[in-house]
């Protein structure tokens, strides 16, 4: 058994208790129930509570509860998938594109996840994650997250040396003007440790630095997806950790519940570095009631 696993777990007498739970408005055992659960089993206690009670668990939710709380819980009854799908959903369809969370969903999830993310959100959304995108985005950054969802990515973890030195020769014409195509082509289909690579002999051999060429040779959305992805393969602790520093509802929301189960051992380390002081107790002390309680909960698995 994983060790995020409860042991005791049974998800009709789970089910039952947040039945109660929820007709009594006791919030925080709510909370404390479906937090604590591993998101495997809050989906095993969603199937027992329709089973049990003829509805929906996420509508139950939906009727009883408010405000962050609310949205916290009906994200964790969600596979990881579903949820990254409505981010991404939530990014595009909302008033003007939200760039940084489309980014963020796609420039730090697996290649397998990804592939998964494409599917499900052409049954949930009835449109394809290309199309979306296509219609929603442009220029280079459009090419580069087309490309990406493609899932094509290497899993190679060990970079051939000469044959990066070869790749890097190709973002260079030989009239000086550099590549963009092969650009999007290796950001989109190269391992992390290929990347990282890339990146070193890029700056030995033209002694520039590549984000920085990438800024002057494409548009904006395009460098700042960029550098979000060069951020998160170098430490994705960091990454997450100063996202979560700044306290916004909706990033506390949606990083703790995608990387709950997932990573949250190297985030608090790296809150600890950069920071002095420990995530949970700042959690604590930048949110409220039994939001902050669900946050603290998943901060820990």
């Amino acid at each position: 058994m994983e060790d995020n696993e409860k042991p005791e777990f049974d998800q009709l007498k789970d089910a039952e208790e947040l039945h109660n739970s929820l007709e009594n408005k006791e919030v925080e055992k709510v909370v404390e129930i479906i937090c604590s659960r591993s998101n495997e089993q809050r989906i095993k206690i969603a199937e027992a509570y329709v089973s049990s009670f003829g509805t929906e668990l996420s509508k139950a939710i939906d009727s009883k509860l408010s405000g962050n709380v609310k949205d916290l819980i009906l994200g964790c009854l969600l596979s990881k998938v579903d949820f990254d799908a409505g981010e991404i959903y939530r990014s595009i369809k909302g008033a003007g594109t939200d760039e940084d969370l489309l980014s963020e969903i796609i420039a730090t999830r697996p290649s397998r996840q990804i592939a998964h993310i494409r599917e499900r959100y052409k049954n949930i959304y009835g449109e394809s994650l290309d199309d979306a995108i296509k219609g929603d985005t442009s220029k280079y950054y459009k090419n580069i997250l087309i490309a990406i969802i493609q899932g094509k990515r290497s899993d190679n973890p060990y970079p051939n040396s000469q044959k990066m030195k070869e790749m890097v020769e190709k973002l260079k014409g030989s009239d000086g003007k550099y590549q963009n195509d092969f650009f999007v082509k290796y950001f989109s289909t190269c391992s992390y440790g290929e990347i990282c690579t890339i990146c070193r002999l890029f700056e030995s051999t033209y002694k520039e630095n590549i984000l920085e060429v990438i800024k002057n040779e494409m548009d904006k959305d395009a460098y700042n997806f960029v550098k979000i992805f060069l951020h998160y393969i170098s430490d994705s602790g960091t990454y997450f950790a100063e996202k979560l520093h700044g306290f916004k509802e909706k990033d506390l929301t949606r990083i703790l519940i995608s990387r709950s189960e997932v990573n949250m051992d190297e985030i608090r380390d790296a809150y600890k570095e950069l920071y002095k002081t420990d995530l949970i107790d700042d959690l604590k002390e930048n949110t409220k009631g039994e939001y902050q309680l669900g946050l603290t909960i998943l901060a820990q698995k």
